[in-house]
């Protein structure tokens, strides 16, 4: 008895002896735990800061260049500004003693000219200057004729600014320089200075072949439009427009019918157009035959042109050409046709004006029975016919033309 007693005794101390042990190193498990806890914290607090300081220098590296490179277009945008206003004042001053020299030398005699042309050749020594006295004197010469725009163009030569425009048309010259110089060669009325602006009259940059085709026609009228022998690029309606308004300065017509024919032949089809309405605006009545053959056409631009110059040159035999033309017509020329009919056509032209009336058109009916109604005695009573046999359309188109009449 005692013997057992003595052996669970000697148990229990053992087993409290292995559980004090598994305490103890349990807390010294977790002081070493608690340890490595605290040294990876440390670490991380340590590398967010890092990271925290490197993010702010970036951050402050960027916002540097920002601001450098605002400072750059703030700095540039300011130059440019300064520069514009300084030209701004310096051009200003400039016209302020420009245009009362100008306007001295277009009042005063020649002996105070003389004494005004030192000043201003001292004025225009600088390139923006003899830009400006070339602008201020295109500008008088159009506000001023007789004495007083020659003067300006005079001038123009005793200034030495015609070399001024003669180097912008050089062929190494951008375009825009050289259509200025054409234009100022032109209006300043450089008459020797033709064959250099010819040069261009045929060149790939339409502002540039504009420019040198009215420039020649502004120099020398009618033959200017040597031109259109070789012409290959087209003339805008635009530019035909412009030609024909520089002709008229030029009473004389020197052998236009003669070209005429030969450019209504021409592989540019705009130069028959242009041809054919040379013949209608000064009424060169001896090829209605050419013009005929020009109905026929490949290019629908000529025959509508035809067709317009054809009527243009009326004569006794056009309403009947026309009729003839018509079954061949494209219906906007057939439309071109029945309102030229309305004030051309006579009794003689009736009897094919009443036929249009079976046309399959509205619109062609319309325009027939109008014409037919304005060239015949008994065109309302036809026309009143046919509202009876053929109440739609006819009944409309009666009531149309008895308004508008």
């Amino acid at each position: 008895m005692r013997l057992k007693r003595a052996s669970l005794t000697c148990n229990i101390v053992l087993t409290l002896r292995k559980n004090l042990k598994g305490q103890q190193r349990l807390k010294e498990y977790k002081m070493v735990d608690w340890t490595c806890l605290l040294f990876d914290t440390n670490k991380l607090v340590t590398v967010a800061i890092l990271e925290r300081i490197l993010n702010q220098e970036i951050l402050m590296t960027i916002t540097l260049i920002l601001l450098a490179g605002l400072l750059l277009v703030v700095i540039a945008v300011y130059s440019i500004l300064y520069q514009k206003k300084r030209n701004h004042f310096k051009i200003d001053g400039i016209k302020k003693q420009l245009e009362p020299l100008l306007s001295s030398i277009i009042i005063e005699d020649s002996m105070a000219s003389k004494k005004i042309l030192a000043k201003l050749a001292s004025l225009i020594r600088e390139p923006l200057a003899k830009q400006l006295c070339i602008d201020e004197l295109i500008q008088c010469k159009q506000n001023y004729s007789g004495e007083a725009g020659e003067k300006m163009v005079h001038l123009y030569s005793e200034l030495e600014l015609k070399n001024i425009s003669l180097k912008k048309i050089k062929p190494n010259k951008p375009w825009y320089s050289i259509a200025r110089g054409i234009q100022e060669l032109y209006l300043m009325e450089q008459r020797d200075c033709y064959d250099s602006i010819m040069h261009y009259a045929n060149s790939k940059h339409d502002f540039v072949r504009m420019e040198a085709q009215i420039g020649v026609l502004h120099l020398i009228g009618f033959k200017g439009l040597k031109f259109l022998d070789y012409v290959s690029f087209p003339l805008t309606e635009w530019q035909q427009m412009k030609l024909l308004e520089q002709l008229k300065l030029f009473p004389e017509k020197t052998e236009l019918n003669f070209k005429i024919s030969e450019w209504l032949n021409s592989k540019n089809e705009t130069v028959i157009v242009f041809a054919l309405r040379l013949l209608e605006e000064y009424q060169q009545l001896g090829l209605t035959n050419t013009i005929h053959t020009c109905l026929y056409h490949s290019s629908s631009q000529v025959r509508t042109q035809s067709l317009k110059t054809l009527i243009g040159l009326e004569d006794n035999d056009t309403p009947s050409l026309l009729l003839s033309y018509f079954k061949d017509a494209s219906f906007q020329d057939k439309i071109i046709i029945l309102d030229a009919l309305k004030t051309m056509a006579t009794e003689s032209e009736s009897e094919k004006l009443e036929a249009l009336l079976d046309d399959n058109d509205n619109t062609i009916k319309l325009k027939a029975a109008s014409a037919l109604v304005s060239s015949s005695k008994n065109g309302i009573h036809i026309l009143k016919e046919r509202s009876i046999q053929q109440p739609i359309p006819f009944q409309g188109i009666l009531q149309h033309i008895i308004s508008m009449s």
